[in-house]
């Protein structure tokens, strides 16, 4: 049960936002490395290397608003925001994901074209 004299109200609202804000980087971070174009070895890392970087997030959220205590309703805000950003960000970004793997390979076929031409 959330109490508003333990400002508790506020905590879930913090807690849904940097949700919200961790999961607009995990879409950023997955554009930006190309997340499904990779092999599942560099996935796994990747994943388990921001997922650790969530719960330390989460940990240090946790005792700096509630002063350590645990709370399920403080971590289903973090997980509902975090959640709920993927899934609206997932269908926005995929068009970006396209057009960015695109740009990339075309790079890559130039520099390729250009070093062959050399020899």
């Amino acid at each position: 049960m959330i109490f508003s004299t333990f400002n508790q109200v506020n905590c879930f609202l913090v807690f849904l936002f940097f949700g919200f804000i961790l999961g607009f980087l995990d879409c950023l971070f997955s554009v930006i490395f190309l997340k499904n174009y990779q092999k599942n070895f560099l996935k796994c890392v990747f994943d388990t290397i921001f997922y650790t970087f969530l719960s330390i997030i989460f940990i240090f959220l946790l005792n700096f608003y509630n002063f350590g205590e645990f709370s399920v309703a403080l971590i289903f805000a973090y997980i509902l925001g975090f959640c709920t950003i993927k899934k609206l960000m997932k269908k926005l970004v995929a068009f970006l994901v396209n057009k960015w793997y695109n740009i990339l390979k075309k790079l890559k076929v130039k520099k390729n074209e250009k070093r062959i031409k050399k020899n």
